[in-house]
């Protein structure tokens, strides 16, 4: 079980960065072993830790998170915790897209992957494309909810029926979650909305 957070606001507040602090918060109720983020700043940079206290939010206007229990590939090198990352974006998600090994899995697609995580597929079969990816994992029958950071600076949020994903909006900027009560639990007025799967979000 993983958590994914995203937000993304262009004029951001302490105010915003302080209710992301409160759901990355709540969203630990759905993994304790390694946190990560992913952020633009004249390309993606990304910052993991086993400790959340030890991530500090970047002043950015779109940011990515993960956090995770340890289910498949040592959590202890964060070469197989999430973001996922390389030039172009960073994925965060939650779900089983392949539970092969990964020697099995660059036999079976033919790739070099970069870590255990089977997110890493993504990143190289799918040249950067969020749509691509959604197909791969519609294709592939995976349970799929997560989120794409470009180097360009947008966020894109997807799902499939096998995951969910929700998303709210505070005073201008918008967070996403994996569940609901997650951004409840943040802040009591919000009125998150659960995304439709098979259909890409762009902010």
């Amino acid at each position: 079980m993983c958590g994914v957070v995203g937000f993304s606001c262009n004029a951001p507040t302490h105010e915003h960065y302080d209710l992301l602090r409160r759901i990355m918060h709540e969203s630990k109720i759905r993994g304790l072993h390694s946190f990560g983020l992913s952020y633009v700043n004249e390309g993606i940079r990304t910052h993991k830790a086993h400790n959340l206290d030890e991530l500090q939010i970047p002043r950015a206007t779109r940011i990515i998170f993960h956090n995770r229990y340890s289910t498949s590939g040592d959590y202890l090198n964060h070469n197989n915790n999430q973001p996922l990352a390389n030039d172009k974006s960073a994925l965060v998600f939650n779900g089983v897209i392949d539970m092969r090994t990964k020697e099995e899995m660059e036999e079976a697609y033919d790739v070099r992957l970069s870590c255990d995580n089977d997110g890493a597929l993504l990143l190289e079969l799918c040249n950067d494309n969020p749509q691509d990816m959604l197909a791969f994992t519609q294709e592939k029958n995976a349970s799929f909810a997560g989120l794409v950071l470009s180097a360009s600076n947008v966020i894109y949020a997807f799902r499939n029926t096998n995951r969910p994903l929700w998303r709210a909006t505070f005073k201008g900027g918008l967070y996403f979650a994996s569940t609901r009560d997650i951004l409840m639990r943040a802040h009591e007025q919000l009125q998150p909305v659960e995304l439709k799967p098979g259909m890409i979000y762009a902010d």
